[in-house]
This record gives structure tokens, C-alpha cells and sequence, in this order.
């Protein structure tokens, strides 16, 4: 039986249980932090044991894009049981959400590749017994301060069961969305369409930061503390340039697209490294990482080219949806859980 090459940095840190390198045999390349940073950080590290493999059981659900304004009334999720954390762990928290968004505020454009892995029940059995990847993709993401995004999945292959193997799925089969500031742009492609979603006026500014990864997306320490009970995890053995978070949703719109978030942040610079999510029901998970040699920081971006209303492929409808309607009739919240991919 054929199995993905590419591990993600979960499944690394269980069978090294040193630093999570993922695909690169090179350690990542980081910035300069903000002064005081990795100090701030130290009382964060503490050991645990890395977090396991999860065994699936569901089908995956939507990708990630800005959501779509939808003012229906919602029903209060389940709040997440509060961690009992100490002073002095509150205290890291604290430390860390704050100079994590001095770190943020000072970056202006941001680009890198990503790789991602989709895990379900449908994946291959690894040796060990552990479920792995369905899916695995490579990608790109770019941003720009305050509400710019683009999210795009190149290329992708899939697990074939009858085969045994990895196969590439088509080309034009993964998530795609750009936000320019004023309209959200997805591309749906099991629809052969191009939806344009125009933002209202309170959502401007704030689209990118309020979407479903603000955590790649430069959210602020007080917004992240609203919409999250979160804690610093204690890294794995051997770990010492990485800060592991928790995050649990407290809103239903966040709740929609995840159960709960693990993330891996540089130590010294404060750069996103991995992201795993945790699907609703908690089995599925898709798990993405950042390669750090193709992160560039503050260079490299056209805000124009980069950011503009997409050409509306050959064969695909475009379609309008116009979010300032939905506006005028109710008050503003956060936004509600973008529409499912197709």
C-alpha cells in the first residue's frame, strides 16, 4: 500500500518528538520578534506529551474563506468548559496575546505557501494503526493589513481506495477565495461559478480579521479573547522554538467551522507554523503548515494585481450577492458561518 510522503507537523512531533521540521529538513527561517518577545514567552514551555493522532470518523467538511455577511438570528452554542488556568499561566496568556499583536500590527503585507492535509474516515491506515491523510494539498496565502486575503489551494491529490494510492484531483477542485476589502470573490467550482459577495460598510476593514483563521489573519488580543477560551499547551519534548495554543469557539459562527484549534507559533517571531482544526464533532481535522522558506514578510506583494476582482473563468457564471441588503434589516454581529463549499 502506497501512503502520502508528506507528514504533518502532529504526526512529526509523535514519531521524533523533536521540533516539528514537517517536509523541511532545514529549520524555518524567522524574523525578528518584537523586543522582549521570547522573554515574555518563557514561562509558557512546560512538558506535555504531543497531541495524538485522531482517529476519524466523518466525511470534511467546508473550507476556509472570509465569511459572507448573515444576520439570521443564531442559537447560543454550548459554551466550552473554561480551563482552570493559574495566575501565573493567565499571566503567559496574557504576555503572549499581547505581544503576538504588536507582532501583527507591524505587519503590513504577508505571503507564504502552505501545505495541508484533510483527515476522515476515509483515509488509508498507517502501520501503527493511525489514521492518515485523505487528502493533501499545496497552497497560498496572502494578506494584507487590515482586510485583503487570498486563499488558494493549487494542487491537490486524494486517497484512492481501489487503487491504493494518492491521485490527483482536478485542477480547478480547491478552495479559492480573494477578499479585496469591499467583496468577497469564491470561486465555487462544483457549481462552475464565481460569486462576488460585496461586504457593507460595518464589515469593511474587519473581514479578514473576523473570518474563520483570524489566527493567520492578524485578530487583536481582545477580539481572540472574546471569541476563544484559549491556553498556552506545553510544547513537546525537545521543543524550544515553538509556543502551543488552544483555542475552543465561543460563538456559533465560529463553532460552524471548528471544535477546536491547535496552533504552532515561531517562538522568536510570533509567525503562524501550523494550524490544525478540529472539525465540528471533533473526529475530522484538517491540518495545514506554513512553509517558512516561502515566507515573505512586508515585500513581494502587489496590492492591486494580487487583490483584484478575479476573471470569471471560461464556463463558470458569475453571480452577484449583495450584503448590504441583508445589513439594512438587522444590527451587525459577528459574522455567521460562510456557505459550505460545493
Amino acid at each position: 500500500m502506497s501512503h502520502s510522503r508528506r507528514r504533518s507537523p502532529w504526526v512529526s512531533a509523535l514519531a521524533a518528538s523533536a521540533v516539528l521540521l514537517g517536509l523541511h529538513p532545514v529549520a524555518p527561517a524567522r524574523a525578528q520578534a518584537p523586543p522582549g518577545a521570547a522573554q515574555q514567552l518563557g514561562a509558557a514551555q512546560q512538558p506535555r506529551p504531543a497531541p495524538q493522532q485522531a482517529r476519524v470518523a466523518q466525511a470534511p467538511q467546508a473550507g476556509n474563506r472570509p465569511p459572507a455577511q448573515n444576520n439570521a438570528p443564531q442559537a447560543r452554542p454550548p459554551q466550552p468548559a473554561v480551563p482552570q488556568l493559574s495566575p501565573e499561566a493567565a499571566a503567559a496568556l496574557e504576555r503572549l496575546l499581547t505581544a503576538w499583536e504588536a507582532r501583527n500590527s507591524a505587519v503590513k503585507t504577508w505571503s507564504c505557501d502552505f501545505y495541508k492535509w484533510e483527515y476522515n474516515a476515509f483515509g488509508p491506515v498507517g502501520p501503527s494503526g493511525d489514521r492518515l491523510a485523505f487528502a493533501e494539498s499545496t497552497g497560498e496565502i496572502k494578506y494584507a493589513m487590515p482586510d485583503k486575503g487570498l486563499f488558494r489551494v493549487k494542487e491537490s491529490k486524494q486517497w484512492n481506495a481501489q487503487t491504493s494510492r494518492y491521485e490527483q484531483r482536478p485542477g480547478d477542485s480547491g478552495e479559492h477565495w480573494v477578499c479585496n476589502g469591499t467583496s468577497i470573490y469564491e470561486f465555487r467550482h462544483g457549481d462552475r461559478q464565481l460569486r462576488e459577495t460585496k461586504l457593507p460598510p460595518e464589515m469593511r476593514g474587519k473581514a479578514i480579521s473576523d473570518g474563520p483563521l483570524p489566527f493567520v489573519f492578524g485578530a487583536k488580543a481582545d477580539t481572540l479573547k472574546k471569541r476563544y477560551v484559549m491556553r498556552i499547551l506545553p510544547t513537546p519534548a525537545g521543543v524550544t522554538d515553538q509556543v502551543w495554543l488552544e483555542a475552543l469557539p465561543r460563538t456559533q459562527a465560529d463553532a460552524a467551522n471548528f471544535s477546536k484549534v491547535e496552533l504552532i507559533l515561531g517562538a522568536r517571531d510570533l509567525i503562524p507554523f501550523a494550524i490544525r482544526l478540529y472539525k465540528p464533532g471533533g473526529q475530522d481535522q484538517d491540518v495545514y503548515q506554513f512553509i517558512q522558506t516561502t515566507s515573505l514578510i512586508d515585500k513581494g506583494l502587489d496590492l492591486i494585481r494580487d487583490f483584484s476582482k478575479p476573471v470569471t473563468p471560461l464556463g463558470y457564471t458569475f453571480i452577484l450577492e449583495d450584503g448590504n441588503a441583508a445589513a439594512a434589516a438587522q444590527p451587525t454581529s459577528l459574522p455567521a458561518a460562510p456557505p459550505r463549499n460545493r
